[in-house]
């Protein structure tokens, strides 16, 4: 049994085995699942327990979709089980480079088909990958489209916030940022203990660093911050 780990519950542990000062002697590899793996995930695990992290990217309706090259990265997709298509706004498939709407016809699921079923996410088109396996890659998965930043100016881009802010504050446990309207950005913060005046001011100028705009952003704190009833937690809502 090879077992896979959501991303976020894998940063708990790494903060938690970093903190104690822990080992995981023997580990050669950690396997996500679920959601999107951002780079500050990627260094925390190397830093920790000096491994990579192999992701898979899969929908519960249409199981397992790419995996990760071991060689290079990408991501390459699984045509065997499915066709899965990156589209632009036109419904056009994307070249590489390009950012696209996942959308996939089951080619297995024979009690319920699914046809050109569009999962929500939103990925980057890769060029042919240099490991000679064939498949067709996708470079990103970017996540899904509803979680995305938006701007006064009615412009919407990936809010890529990271997580290395906050995994280094002593006592910080659990860390969520939710966009009410365009002038009104919340961090909830799950903490051993409040911060002080200027960690508070010093996590407003990163975060505002982090979007490339100025917004007006409050800090609150919670005794917890709850995961979706698919179990997922969404550090950007």
């Amino acid at each position: 049994v090879e077992p896979l780990v959501a991303p976020t519950a894998l940063r708990e542990l790494l903060i938690y085995w970093r903190d104690r000062g822990l080992r995981q002697p023997g580990l050669r590899q950690v396997r996500c699942v679920s959601e999107p793996v951002d780079p500050d995930l990627r260094e925390l695990c190397r830093e920790v327990w000096g491994v990579e992290i192999a992701d898979t990217y899969s929908s519960q309706e249409n199981g397992y979709l790419a995996f990760q090259c071991r060689e290079e990265g990408a991501y390459h997709l699984q045509s065997e089980a499915a066709l899965i298509e990156v589209l632009d706004e036109s419904g056009w498939p994307c070249a590489p480079g390009e950012v696209g709407r996942v959308v996939v016809t089951s080619l297995h699921n024979f009690a319920m088909p699914l046809l050109r079923y569009e999962v929500g996410d939103l990925a980057e088109v890769g060029p042919p990958c240099p490991c000679s396996r064939g498949l067709p890659v996708i470079r990103r998965i970017l996540g899904r489209s509803r979680d995305m930043l938006v701007f006064p100016d009615g412009r919407r881009a990936w809010a890529q916030l990271g997580t290395s802010q906050y995994t280094r504050v002593p006592g910080l446990r659990q860390f969520q940022t939710v966009q009410h309207a365009v002038d009104d950005l919340e961090i909830r913060l799950v903490a051993d203990r409040e911060l002080t005046s200027e960690e508070e001011e010093q996590l407003r100028r990163t975060m505002q660093q982090k979007c490339g705009h100025p917004f007006p952003i409050r800090i609150t704190y919670h005794a917890e911050i709850p995961r979706s009833p698919g179990g997922k937690y969404h550090d950007f809502l």
